[in-house]
């Protein structure tokens, strides 16, 4: 299979396949990806060990603390997800009203 050929400077246009979403926009998305939902993950998954801990010294007060936090932390999480899925299908919505 020959490789495509070279992509407009921002990487907007139309590919072999329709039209593509702007190579600036892509990188924002992924940005956004490792800057917000990663960081949400990251506080999730901390929360998470704490409780496991509290929960496994028998700290119920401790763990109960923690399974709140842990509750919000996933929350945020879901939100971030649901927001950056959000933007994802805006910029192949636009896309494909461009192209």
């Amino acid at each position: 299979m020959p490789a495509p050929g070279p992509e407009p400077e921002d990487g907007a246009g139309a590919g072999p396949s329709g039209p593509s979403v702007p190579l600036a926009a892509v990188r924002d998305l992924l940005r956004e990806l490792h800057s917000g939902v990663a960081q949400e993950a990251a506080a999730a998954r901390v929360a998470l060990a704490v409780w496991r801990r509290a929960a496994q010294r028998d700290d119920r007060t401790g763990a109960e603390a923690a399974a709140r936090e842990a509750e919000a932390r996933l929350e945020a999480l879901f939100d971030a997800l649901a927001a950056l899925e959000e933007r994802g299908r805006r910029l192949v919505a636009e896309a494909e009203r461009a192209g």
